[in-house]
């Protein structure tokens, strides 16, 4: 008999020992929360910035407006007031505040005004607690790289998504200390706990010249009619994106919904999603490539009669009647598509594909933002002549926007490739540094001095080549054109074209370069004519700003 007391003893003396100790804390939390009521507050999102502290998305504080059917007595007079209050229907909303449920939300996003006059009419059974609001006080502007959120503001696309962990705050709370069935004891606790505000995000974008950008494609796209005009601004040096835009698009503040195809569709970053087949953009790169390989030199010539016939297969120039005898730089300021397919033969396929590997159009680039892509190119064991010399003025490859805009960066900023990146910095709610962007640059992939050359080069298609819509009094601009087809099912789409022009200012030593896309102008269609223009007034007001 003294065995077993002891025994018994034992035994509840261990089971006391495990419940107070190692179960302890988790049972105290499983008592606060059934005899606690828990209304979070949703701690404020972080701000996103231009460089210079512009607000681009920001807070505002609303509220959500719960009830406790335990609570509310007078349900009938309660789903009347909030039925018409709110605009909801009085039988859906009585028969939410009579469920068994021990909390239902009515409505959330609501004004303080609001909430007053549904508080001070004599409902009972409602809560309330503060929540938050994303507003963007620019509205269509910097929109598909900002993003947008969801009405919990957890981001969804653009930065707000891809720096989600750092804008969002952490959440606070109010206990109230209930009954079993869930009734607000009439002197019980209430115990607050603040959250805290997510980072602040400073972009390397500068609103200034974002605004010149929104406005020129906003203008490009009325006088071309075309399907859609995108454009980037870059620091060529650093990599830091000054203004990325597009149009058609849409208000930030009133996300279209109910389309998911559409909204999706114009969500995408497409300078940094989609690629395309650059064309005589293109030319830049195998010019570079050409000189810095030694395979010519600016005392080359060709003759352009109008086409080549590579492997059998005749290929135009796009001046059907030919160019005549030219020098490399008349050939690069006419454009012409014999010039590049003789020096891509000239270069050769295997020193060819370690250019545009050094030029990174192979791969990512590594921009901070979501569904970047990678060029496509025909792989290298693969590639005939005839595919060598159509690469050689921009077909038979395609690259993303971004992709393009950073090799042409490298050709023209003495040889180096810059990483692109949008974020400068991100600075916690106590000053701290939560994540700080800075230039990440891989030098050597050409000469600095034939960087000088190609810088010279371009500068003479803008003053008197193909990229003359560019030029501007007083200002040093260099830059190429390109005018491309775009292909459906495999084969051309007929009357379709991409028109491109990257510029860059000043010439002779770039603080800007620009890459304009302007997709299926309606009419003239030349990257001269539609696209040159623009960037060219874009460098204007830029430099008069």
């Amino acid at each position: 008999m003294v065995m077993l007391i002891i025994f018994l003893f034992t035994a509840i003396l261990c089971k006391l020992v495990y419940v107070t100790v190692a179960k302890g804390e988790e049972l105290q939390v499983k008592a606060l929360e059934q005899w606690y009521r828990d209304v979070p507050i949703v701690a404020e999102r972080g701000r996103i910035t231009d460089r210079d502290g512009v607000v681009f998305a920001q807070c505002e504080t609303v509220y959500t407006l719960y009830c406790r059917p335990i609570a509310c007595v007078n349900k009938e007079y309660t789903a009347k007031v909030l039925a018409e209050k709110l605009e909801l229907k009085y039988e859906a909303t009585l028969q939410k505040i009579s469920s068994r449920s021990s909390e239902v939300t009515i409505k959330k996003n609501l004004d303080k005004n609001t909430v007053l006059s549904i508080v001070n009419s004599g409902t009972t059974g409602l809560f309330i607690s503060e929540s938050i609001k994303r507003v963007y006080p620019y509205g269509d502007f910097l929109t598909q790289l900002i993003g947008f959120t969801n009405v919990d503001c957890a981001g969804q696309t653009g930065i707000e998504a891809y720096y989600d962990k750092y804008l969002t705050g952490v959440n606070g709370y109010v206990l109230t200390e209930s009954d079993l069935v869930g009734r607000v004891l009439q002197d019980g606790a209430t115990y607050y706990q603040t959250g805290t505000k997510g980072g602040d995000a400073c972009l390397t974008i500068d609103y200034e010249v974002q605004a010149i950008a929104e406005n020129a494609i906003k203008n490009c796209q009325l006088n071309t009619n075309a399907k859609s005009v995108s454009t980037i601004i870059m620091n060529p040096n650093t990599g830091e994106i000054l203004a990325m835009a597009r149009t058609p698009s849409f208000d930030l503040n009133a996300v279209p919904r109910d389309n998911v195809a559409e909204l999706m569709s114009l969500s995408r970053v497409n300078l940094v999603s989609d690629v395309f087949e650059p064309g005589s953009t293109f030319k830049i790169v195998t010019s570079a490539i050409g000189l810095d390989s030694g395979a010519i030199d600016l005392n080359y010539r060709c003759f352009c009669g109008g086409a080549l016939v590579v492997d059998g297969q005749r290929i135009k120039c796009w001046r059907t009647i030919g160019h005549g005898s030219q020098s490399f730089v008349e050939g690069v300021q006419n454009s012409c598509n014999c010039l590049f397919m003789n020096i891509a033969l000239a270069v050769g396929v295997e020193r060819f594909y370690e250019g545009i590997r050094a030029f990174g159009l192979t791969s990512k680039t590594g921009i901070d933002v979501s569904g970047e892509a990678s060029g496509l190119t025909i792989k290298e064991s693969d590639v005939k002549t005839v595919d060598l010399a159509r690469i050689g003025f921009g077909q038979a490859i395609a690259v993303t926007p971004i992709e393009l805009l950073r090799a042409c960066a490298a050709v023209v900023n003495g040889g180096n490739l810059v990483t692109p990146y949008v974020m400068d910095k991100i600075i916690g709610s106590g000053g701290q540094v939560l994540y700080q962007g800075s230039p990440i640059i891989k030098s050597g992939v050409i000469k600095e001095s034939t960087s000088k050359v190609m810088r010279e080069v371009l500068e003479t298609v803008v003053l008197t080549g193909s990229g003359k819509g560019a030029k501007v009094e007083g200002l040093r601009i260099g830059g190429k054109t390109g005018t491309a087809q775009k292909y459906a099912n495999g084969a051309i789409a007929r009357g379709k074209y991409v028109s491109t022009f990257v510029g860059f200012a000043p010439a002779d030593k770039p603080e800007y370069i620009a890459l304009i896309v302007v997709d299926e102008p309606v009419g003239a269609y030349y990257g001269g004519i539609v696209a040159a223009p623009y960037v060219g007034q874009m460098f204007k007001n830029i430099f008069e700003a």
